[in-house]
């Protein structure tokens, strides 16, 4: 088969199992994406995939995001090609459409990178079932009617022992003005789409002003650092919005207790 000049040809098994994780992510590095692709048992893209993301980067479809040289290792980002070329595919997102101006804002970049390692922190321990990201739980919420639901920074269902719980995850490096968190808690009120929400916090300051500010909160909400979490998990002691704001293992406040 003859192609025009300057065609793509992409791969729907090999290249658009990249462009997603790299879409969903918003932020990543090679060796985050790596190992989410292991983690999906996607081995025969793994193998090529140094070659495979240089390439998508070249007809830019992926990009390196400027301003994260600290990190000492390339960042990347989809690109308005890269959305316009999963769109192509059936892969259409609302929240998240090919003509969209700024895909991410260069401040949240160092948001979405812990959010991967959140991610794959419940990977690499076999609790983690499936994982939506914002995109993906903004885009459904735009379309859905009926359920109330939140915007979270993701959605892990997780399984213990044949005990199912839907968290919904949010990740908070920095203080909100005091107006937003009267938004959060209405927000958090009305949702009906998850068991527990959990907010990981990047400083103790941080996870007691949230504390603070959500304990009258109705939904079970649990606080704790998050790199506490990726290194305990359902062990991580958690501070709860109960009224004695008891600080429990997180398995505890999912009901999900060592009988």
């Amino acid at each position: 088969m003859r192609y025009y000049k300057g065609y793509i040809a992409l791969s729907d098994t090999c290249d658009v199992p990249v462009l997603l994780q790299v879409r969903n992510s918003r932020a990543i590095t090679f060796d985050q994406l790596r190992d989410l692709l292991v983690h999906e048992m996607l081995e025969a893209i793994v193998r090529s995939l140094r070659w495979r993301v240089t390439r998508l980067e070249k007809v830019g479809l992926i990009e390196r995001l400027n301003g994260q040289r600290f990190l000492g290792k390339p960042v990347y980002g989809i690109t308005q090609q890269g959305l316009e070329c999963l769109e192509s595919r059936g892969h259409y997102l609302v929240s998240l459409p090919c003509d969209t101006e700024q895909i991410l804002h260069p401040s949240k970049v160092a948001h979405a990178l812990e959010l991967v390692n959140i991610h794959l922190a419940l990977a690499r321990s076999g609790l983690l079932r499936s994982w939506k990201s914002d995109v993906e739980i903004t885009s459904r919420n735009l379309v859905a009617s009926g359920n109330a639901t939140k915007d979270y920074d993701a959605v892990a269902e997780i399984e213990v022992d044949g005990n199912t719980r839907t968290i919904g995850i949010e990740y908070e490096r920095s203080a909100k003005a005091a107006s937003r968190y009267d938004a959060i808690r209405e927000a958090l009120n009305k949702d009906n789409a998850t068991d527990t929400v959990l907010y990981l916090t990047s400083s103790d300051d941080i996870l007691y002003l949230l504390a603070m500010e959500l304990r009258a909160t109705r939904k079970r909400i649990g606080f704790a650092l998050s790199d506490a979490f990726r290194r305990s998990l359902l062990e991580t002691r958690t501070l709860t919005n109960t009224a004695s704001s008891e600080i429990v293992p997180l398995r505890e406040l999912l009901d999900l207790r060592v009988s």
